[in-house]
């Protein structure tokens, strides 16, 4: 009993001592710009990913979703009602999805801003289901993180313009853990589900990711000739993914984890050519420990330069 007792207590202190809101501010900024860069990406082909007449058209697009789900053809249904085309309705979408974001960057009416831009991604998945993978599931899943957090008292106009309470509460305590937390699992799974294929332990997975056309950036077929590198590349990868659940929350490991991630998937960006999913799995691991991992940086300085004068 008095382990259980001491156990609800630890508990109760990790998801309601208050902890400064920096890294949900960090976390608003870089998801707003990660949602620009992609748009900025997307815009030179906006009408041929989401237009009437686009690559996939809408009643291809349409009937691919549930019946529930809002695709853009709605919404251009909606703006036909002021006169608008449906080519100049999804223009008109894509400057709504900018401006929610800059809002969101600069954090004035920081609520407002977010559910409109989570609503207007959701729009665009339901849209483009055939074409959706892991780089749209977590932006959407940070998009609605940033809807229902306190990510506006920290690096916001909303906080400079005194709009929202600064103080650190237990409300920014509880987000950032859910954040964390749902991080590490979602790197256990990743990382389990990897142990438990024989292709992932010899190293088979990486070497047909390498060199498949649609991921080929290089010619790697040399590695043919060294089966060891990917099979260890393959092992880095589990050991890093499964034990992420476990190191991100020991300060001695937390630097050296985060750094091995950011190699990880800075490697997934450059030779699968994924650099979309590998930014943004980048920026939440950021967002959830790179705060902390900050403040372990300082100490050991720190503790450094405290030795070296003794």
């Amino acid at each position: 009993m008095a382990f259980i007792k001491s156990l609800r207590e630890k508990l109760h202190l990790f998801f309601t001592v208050p902890v400064s809101p920096v890294p949900l501010g960090v976390f608003r900024i870089l998801i707003a710009l990660f949602v620009l860069i992609q748009a900025t990406l997307w815009y030179p082909d906006w009408l041929a990913f989401f237009g009437p007449d686009a690559w996939m058209q809408w009643e291809i697009s349409q009937a691919l979703v549930i019946n529930i789900s809002i695709h853009i053809s709605k919404v251009a249904k909606l703006f036909s009602l002021f006169g608008l085309t449906d080519d100049q309705s999804v223009i008109l979408f894509f400057w709504i999805y900018v401006v929610g974001a800059v809002g969101l960057l600069l954090g004035i009416f920081t609520r407002f801003w977010a559910i409109l831009v989570w609503f207007c991604h959701y729009i665009l998945m339901c849209s483009m289901d055939a074409y959706m993978y892991g780089v749209d599931i977590f932006l959407q899943i940070a998009l609605f993180y940033i809807m229902l957090m306190p990510v506006a008292k920290a690096f916001s106009l909303d906080a400079r313009l005194k709009r929202v309470n600064t103080e650190a509460t237990w409300g920014v305590t509880l987000s950032l853990r859910v954040l964390q937390i749902h991080l590490c699992l979602a790197y256990l799974s990743a990382g389990y589900e990897k142990m438990l294929s024989k292709d992932w332990w010899n190293g088979n997975v990486l070497w047909r990711s390498l060199v498949q056309p649609d991921f080929n950036q290089f010619n790697l077929t040399w590695l043919a000739h060294e089966p060891w590198i990917p099979m260890l590349l393959s092992w880095f990868t589990m050991v890093a993914e499964t034990g992420y659940i476990v190191a991100m929350w020991i300060p001695r490991l937390r630097v050296v984890w985060l750094a091995a991630m950011i190699m990880l998937h800075t490697g997934i960006a450059i030779f699968l050519g994924l650099w979309m999913f590998g930014l943004i799995m980048i920026l939440l691991s950021l967002s959830a420990f790179g705060y902390d991992a900050y403040k372990d940086l300082s100490q050991s300085r720190k503790l450094f330069v405290k030795k070296s004068l003794v």
